[in-house]
């Protein structure tokens, strides 16, 4: 009888059994933390990459050259390099539109687009317009930053953290994108 009434008493794996019930959830926690980190980085450098491109429309310096749509485009890549690899910049990841606003600050208006105004392929093309000296430009830049860890994408652009076991589910998780997107309106210098 001793034998069960010991083994009852006997505390020693209580913190074994307290870690394994609490550890997956904390697990969790740090990816989402982690996850949600690395995206307002991504959205904090495409704001600053944003600014450094616009500058160059704004002070006349993407008009002067022979392809605007390559100076513009190269700037804003290279703001991009530390988040975003050249290639999936280069490669229409990151759209970009440069639009000139004739009638004023009242009048801006994005139009949807699906690629840049530089590449083939089907879909409406993203507008650059960089207007010239004294006109109102606007200046915005998207990109689809994929999730890394699936079941952080699926909370927060779903709602729902169930991510199920088949292909399928599988197969949608890992689609699941942080749209981020950064504007700069502004009038450009009166540049000759």
């Amino acid at each position: 009888m001793r034998w069960p009434r010991r083994f009852a008493q006997d505390d020693r794996g209580n913190v074994l059994i307290e870690f394994a019930l609490i550890a997956p959830m904390f697990v969790l926690l740090l990816l989402a933390i982690i996850e949600l980190g690395l995206t307002m980085l991504t959205q904090f450098t495409l704001d600053g990459a944003t600014r450094s491109a616009a500058r160059l429309v704004r002070t006349g310096q993407v008009q002067a050259q022979g392809s605007p749509i390559t100076a513009f485009q190269n700037q804003l890549c290279a703001e991009l390099n530390s988040v975003i690899p050249t290639l999936s910049c280069d490669s229409g990841n990151v759209l970009f539109e440069v639009q000139d606003f004739p009638n004023g600050f009242a009048s801006i208006a994005f139009p949807p687009c699906t690629r840049n105004a530089d590449q083939a392929g089907t879909g409406t093309a993203c507008p650059f317009s960089p207007g010239t000296g004294g006109e109102v430009v606007g200046v915005r830049v998207s990109y689809a930053r994929p999730f890394i860890i699936p079941w952080v994408g699926r909370c927060l652009t779903v709602g729902s953290c169930y991510l199920g076991l088949g292909s399928q589910q599988t197969a949608l998780a890992n689609s699941y994108t942080a749209n981020l997107v950064s504007t700069v309106v502004f009038q450009n210098e009166p540049f000759p």
